[in-house]
C-alpha cells in the first residue's frame, strides 16, 4: 500500500509482497478452489490512484486500494496516519469491510499459514511482521534451517548506473549482458561451459 500511495517505504514492503506470494501458494492447495483455472490473485485490480492518474474510472472497485481493503478491511485511523499523507484519499474510499475472511478464501490452509499471512498483510508497515518474526513463525518451523541462513553485514549497494534519473535502454541492455557474461564466466556449474 505504501508504494501505491507514493510514500516512503522500508523492507516491510517486501513482507507485503511475500504475503501476496504466500496467498498465491495457499490458493493452489486442493480444497481452496474447485480447480487450478479458478485461482485468482488475492488483490486483482485495475487502477492505482494516484499512480494511474485521474483516469476517470467510475467504478472504485477497480481501484487497487479498494481491492486491498476488500480483503483486509479499511485500516484504522491510526494505521492510515502511519502511512503518511494519504488520509484524504483513503477517506474517499469509505469504510470497506472484508468480503471474505482469509479462512473462507483458503479453506484448506493450515491455521498457522493463515496467521502468518494475516501478519504479513497489515496495512501499516510498522505493524507487519519482520523477516525474523516470519522466519520464527510456527508455520515455518518445519522447514527453517537457521544453520544455512546468512545475514548481510552491511546494506547492499546496487550498481551506480541505477542511480541515474533516466537510464537509456542501450545502457540497460549492455549492463544486463555484462552481468550474464560475468556469472557465466564465474559459475561453478560446468554444464553451461563451452
Amino acid at each position: 500500500p505504501e508504494l501505491i500511495l507514493i510514500q516512503p517505504y522500508t523492507s516491510a514492503v517486501d513482507i507485503w509482497s511475500l504475503g501476496c506470494i504466500l496467498a498465491e501458494l495457499l490458493s493452489m492447495q486442493e480444497g481452496s478452489v474447485p480447480g487450478y483455472q479458478d485461482r485468482t490473485p488475492l488483490f486483482p485490480g485495475g487502477t492505482c490512484y494516484p499512480l494511474s492518474g485521474e483516469s476517470g474510472v467510475a467504478d472504485e472497485r477497480l481501484d487497487q486500494l479498494s481491492v486491498i481493503f476488500g480483503v483486509i478491511g479499511t485500516p484504522s485511523p491510526e494505521d492510515v496516519a502511519a502511512i503518511g499523507k494519504a488520509n484524504e484519499y483513503i477517506k474517499t474510499l469509505g469504510n470497506v469491510k472484508p468480503k471474505k475472511g482469509l479462512k473462507e478464501r483458503f479453506p484448506a490452509a493450515d491455521p498457522a499459514a493463515l496467521d502468518l499471512l494475516e501478519r504479513m498483510l497489515k496495512f501499516n508497515p510498522q505493524r507487519r511482521c519482520t523477516v525474523e518474526e516470519a522466519l520464527d513463525h510456527e508455520f515455518l518451523q518445519g522447514v527453517r534451517r537457521q544453520d544455512m541462513e546468512r545475514t548481510a553485514e552491511k546494506p547492499m549497494i546496487g550498481p551506480s548506473f541505477l542511480d541515474a534519473m533516466e537510464i537509456d535502454l542501450q545502457t540497460l541492455k549492455q549492463k544486463t549482458f555484462d552481468e550474464v557474461v560475468w556469472y557465466r564466466n564465474h559459475s561453478t556449474d560446468t554444464r553451461h561451459q563451452p
